[in-house]
């Protein structure tokens, strides 16, 4: 499986996907990034994504998540864990 790890970065509070990006990662691992507080813009458009894990974010983060409706909007990801 190919994997993206982005972990412990203290002073990361936005990611940005650019469309057809990362087009064969099956994994994206975001853990604790703590002013991460929104769902990074374009993450729907990874369509390989089996793996996604989004944990130790901004306690406002999954406020964040189901507003946008992401869950939804991922229901390709086999394993979700926020």
């Amino acid at each position: 499986m190919r994997t993206l790890v982005l972990k412990n970065m203290p002073n990361v509070s936005q990611l940005m996907i650019g469309e057809d990006a990362l087009p064969v990662v099956e994994g994206l691992y975001v853990v604790s990034l703590p002013k991460l507080d929104k769902v990074p813009e374009n993450i729907e458009s990874l369509g390989s994504l089996k793996k996604l894990w989004l944990l130790g974010l901004h306690e406002n983060f999954k406020a964040d998540w189901d507003q946008n409706r992401m869950n939804y909007k991922m229901a390709n990801v086999i394993e979700l864990r926020i």
